[in-house]
């Protein structure tokens, strides 16, 4: 009767066993399978681009930005690309997918995910189950953070934008009236015609309207049109009394004390160069102006410029025109 019941538990056992094994690693499959997203830090940064809305700004917050990956079964989509077939080895915690081994730990009642590509000493990605609380959770901590840095920001961006406004207000106090200079004009474009050099007139009012008239170039000649996205850039590091390949530091406190404490005067004798950019809309088209002031002075509350206007224009036609231009003076 003992070998009987032998006989019978013995592949009972193995049976159970088998079960058992290929049961946890189908748990495992399925506990790894759904959608899966990790966060970055939102991080205060320099405006990355020069604009009518990043020059108000000295510091700008990045948000946050997310990278998804999603299990089903069978098939892994990493980084936004395709489904591809990918192994779960549970013993090594690793996957494979696309010739490439990442490590793996699910964490907090399976609803996070942290992994790394294999062999590397790289810092773990935390990734979390969508739609989870843990991602959730997250969420909220992200937009708390990016709250407290615009809130951190926001001073020291009002502080500029004033300051900016003031240097783009005086610029276009100190361009009123008409400039001449003889003007070459450049083929941008397959289609673009290169016109022979010839005079340019360009009239600046004192109610953001300008008047233009190039001998080279009929058709982009055009009279008292309003000017549009207009912006002056210049080094902000030079303002803040640092070199152009100095970092500018990060920190609202110490730039709001360094900005505060500038005249008007010091503030323009930092600015070696400024670029005052805008466009016109014509029946042409939209045309594109930058004027280009250098030896800069500001004095009794007024701004001259000691070297020639610089004007470049470019136009829907495919022709850029440039040149240096002297103000004209009024006959009394």
């Amino acid at each position: 009767m003992k070998k009987i019941w032998a006989i019978i538990a013995i592949p009972s056992l193995l049976a159970v066993a088998v079960f058992s094994v290929n049961n946890y690693q189908t748990g495992s499959q399925e506990s790894i399978q759904g959608d899966w997203v990790a966060y970055s830090e939102s991080k205060t940064v320099l405006p990355k681009t020069s604009s009518a809305d990043s020059m108000k700004k000295i510091l700008d917050v990045n948000a946050a930005t997310s990278d998804k990956i999603a299990f089903t079964q069978n098939r892994a989509t990493f980084f936004e690309g395709s489904p591809s077939p990918y192994q779960l080895h549970r013993k090594q915690k690793q996957i494979s997918v696309n010739n490439h081994s990442y490590d793996y730990a699910l964490k907090k009642g399976r609803d996070s995910l942290t992994l790394r590509i294999s062999g590397e000493d790289e810092k773990w990605t935390t990734y979390y189950r969508v739609g989870s609380r843990l991602e959730k959770r997250k969420q909220d901590e992200i937009k708390i953070a990016e709250k407290e840095q615009n809130a951190a920001l926001s001073e020291l961006n009002k502080t500029w934008a004033k300051k900016a406004d003031f240097i783009e207000n005086t610029v276009k106090e100190s361009l009123v009236g008409t400039w001449s200079g003889r003007f070459k004009a450049t083929q941008t474009t397959a289609l673009g015609v290169a016109w022979a050099p010839g005079m340019q007139t360009l009239t600046f009012d004192t109610e953001n309207h300008i008047t233009f008239h190039a001998s080279s170039d009929d058709l982009t000649n055009f009279d008292i049109q309003a000017i549009t996205n207009a912006y002056a850039s210049y080094q902000i590091n030079g303002i803040l009394g640092l070199a152009p390949s100095d970092h500018i530091p990060t920190d609202p406190e110490k730039l709001l004390s360094i900005i505060r404490s500038l005249s008007n005067e010091e503030l323009f004798s930092r600015i070696k160069l400024i670029s005052f950019s805008y466009d016109v809309t014509t029946s042409a088209g939209t045309i594109s102006q930058d004027v280009t002031l250098l030896g800069l002075s500001y004095k009794d509350g007024k701004l001259s410029f000691d070297a020639p206007l610089v004007i470049t224009q470019c136009g829907d036609e495919g022709v850029q025109l440039s040149g240096e231009t002297t103000k004209v003076v009024p006959i009394t």
